[in-house]
């Protein structure tokens, strides 16, 4: 048993030396293993009118025609500038409510009556009022009611004095919350 253990690390220790020098033997070579130069780049021309040569008589022009007419599938809207006009915005703000009820037919009358009284005012009174345009006038229905609104006011300040005139003629005119359209 003595023996077989004795040969066992004979060959391990043969194995090792043999293993080692091997890898001894393979790293070692004559060439260095760093190059201290660096890699040459290529450089083009400074001048690339020496180098290249365009016959531009082969590049013939054409006139432009001034009327042409060009056709396209883009909407009107969006191949005209609105811009300058300003960005539509929703927001949260208030409404003047002119009129309400469950008959649409009474409704339609107010809506009506509401434009009439909108025409009547003078440009003064308008100023006055402080509608620098016709206001917008809203029809809805949310059951069990059709409202009829106007107006897109940010403050209840810029209402007032609009729903104090329109209570000489429609006597349950009152401002409302709403969620109203303003350029920006």
């Amino acid at each position: 048993m003595i023996a077989v253990s004795q040969s066992r690390r004979a060959l391990s220790v043969f194995l090792f030396v043999a293993f080692s020098f091997i890898l001894g033997s393979g790293c070692a070579s004559q060439a260095p293993a760093m190059v201290d130069e660096a890699p040459s780049i290529e450089q083009g021309p400074t001048n690339w009118a020496e180098v290249e040569r365009v016959d531009v008589a082969a590049f013939k022009e054409e006139a432009v025609e001034k009327n042409r007419k060009i056709e396209h599938d883009v909407p009107v809207v969006l191949m005209t500038s609105s811009a300058d006009k300003g960005v539509l915005e929703e927001i949260d703000g208030f409404r003047i409510q002119v009129f309400a009820s469950e008959v649409r037919n009474d409704a339609v009358e107010a809506e009506d009556e509401l434009k009439l009284w909108i025409q009547s005012l003078s440009e003064q009174r308008k100023q006055v009022l402080g509608l620098k345009t016709p206001p917008t006038i809203y029809s809805s229905y949310k059951q069990p009611y059709y409202r009829v609104r106007m107006g897109n006011f940010e403050t209840r300040s810029q209402a007032q004095p609009i729903v104090t005139a329109l209570r000489s003629r429609f006597s349950g005119a009152l401002i409302v919350p709403d969620v109203i359209q303003v350029r920006r």
